[in-house]
């Protein structure tokens, strides 16, 4: 099974991209700061994909993308195959 790290995973577009993602048997690692969107979601996506993803398939990690030393410490553990970023702030200015 192949490994996708999704930053912003919690948001809305990331959130749709992590459940088609863990219903075709990809793990995913989501990285979120929870900034623009809520813990829920995790709930959510496990909720929605109860059926036909794999179980310990979705792990999350609050944190920010931003943050090199956690984002060394993730490839460091987990065998990452891919990465899909959605990370960023609503407003452009922010970003």
């Amino acid at each position: 099974m192949q490994t996708i790290l999704v930053t912003g995973g919690a948001g809305y577009i990331g959130s749709h991209t992590v459940v088609e993602l863990l219903q075709t048997n990809y793990a995913v690692i989501i990285l979120d700061n929870f900034c623009n969107s809520s813990p829920k979601v995790i709930e959510r996506i496990k909720t929605i994909t109860a059926q036909t993803a794999q179980k310990h398939a979705l792990t999350c990690i609050d944190g920010d993308v931003r943050d090199s030393g956690l984002l060394d410490n993730i490839f460091s553990e987990y065998p990452v195959h891919g990465v899909i970023h959605f990370a960023g702030l609503k407003a452009v200015g922010e970003s």
